[in-house]
């Protein structure tokens, strides 16, 4: 009960602060001003890349069902997540939308796939090259536009791609014996500003990390999750159907949710309390779903502890924070059907 009390009362004066801190120092760029790049991902907002395929569709079709084409997506593991049947990550489907289906020979079951393997994630080695991730396919083939046109019919079939993702991010912060003795001490490190922190390739990030010295033991986490990206994420819900799931409504109870998975390196070392992160983790750590209103940017405040002694005065530690979602975009693409002569 004094726990829960304590942390309270740190909670309301550090949720102050910390606006009163972010709202006169954090910029129009999406990163901190003492924003630190860790080194050893290969970072970007792109999970999955998305393109059509040069040539299909073709920009130019005749009516009447007399031009069979195919329409193929290609799926780039750009990020650093692995993606597929059989990881943390399963689900990759693509979806035909914006035209009437059974027009183009399509059922609203046949207009959506899913890819039935794995894609493996892009990596940074250990001399800094990059190995790219893997590239595949879904193709929708043997499509016709059907009905009789006059003259000419102007259309935009929207492809829609949804798939799960994750990113994976490491901050860095600074640890003392006593916290209090001489927090400003920056010989070492610094207990309180902003704090490198790395991402990997992914559309929602990490952007700022903020410490501060509590007490003797505890000290202040405060790390702001954005979306960098032009698509729109979901927390991972079971669904009905592959129409079910990503649908872009702001009536959805699953838009703009996430998971949240913050666990110190050295298991057992530290106690976390993170306000909107109720479910402990083995090791120390804490995880829990998150809305961000909109789409906007959010700040998770937590308290971190030292649970173990240490004869080490002053030492950085790193912290582990993962984020887990359904991300949905799609691409226009504009196709002309002429009527037959």
């Amino acid at each position: 009960m004094f726990k829960q009390s304590f942390f309270l009362v740190l909670l309301i004066i550090s949720l102050f602060s910390g606006v009163l801190f972010l709202s006169s120092c954090y910029p129009s760029s999406p990163y901190a001003p003492g924003y630190n790049e860790l080194p050893g991902f290969v970072g970007g907002t792109i999970g999955l890349a998305v393109n059509v395929l040069d040539g299909a569709p073709p920009s130019v079709i005749q009516d009447y069902g007399l031009t069979p084409f195919s329409f193929v997506i290609s799926l780039e593991n750009a990020g650093e997540a692995l993606v597929g049947p059989g990881t943390d990550n399963p689900l990759i489907l693509a979806r035909l939308a914006g035209i009437p289906h059974k027009n183009f020979g399509l059922t609203q079951e046949s207009a959506a796939q899913v890819l039935d393997h794995v894609l493996e994630p892009a990596k940074r080695n250990f001399d800094d090259s990059i190995t790219p991730g893997e590239i595949s396919y879904i193709s929708f083939d043997n499509l016709v536009y059907k009905p009789d046109v006059f003259e000419s019919l102007a259309l935009t079939i929207r492809a829609e791609v949804c798939y799960d993702y994750e990113t994976y991010a490491t901050a860095q912060f600074c640890m003392k014996k006593d916290v209090f003795d001489s927090f400003q001490d920056a010989s070492i490190c610094t207990l309180k500003g902003y704090k490198p922190v790395g991402n990997s390739g992914a559309p929602l990030h990490i952007t700022a990390v903020w410490e501060a010295p509590i007490n003797e033991k505890t000290v202040q986490l405060n790390f702001v999750i954005e979306h960098l990206a032009n698509g729109v994420f979901f927390y991972r819900s079971a669904y009905t159907d592959l129409w079910d799931a990503c649908v872009i409504d702001d009536m959805n109870p699953d838009i703009y949710k996430i998971e949240v998975f913050v666990e110190p390196v050295q298991d057992n070392a530290y106690s976390l309390d993170c306000f909107r992160l109720d479910n402990p983790l083995p090791g120390g750590g804490v995880s829990g779903s998150v809305r961000m209103y909109r789409g906007a940017p959010i700040t998770i405040n937590c308290f971190l502890t030292r649970q173990t002694s240490t004869n080490v005065r002053i030492y950085q530690d790193l912290i582990n924070i993962k984020l887990r979602y359904r991300y949905a975009e799609f691409l226009d693409v504009p196709i002309l059907v002429q009527g037959h002569p």
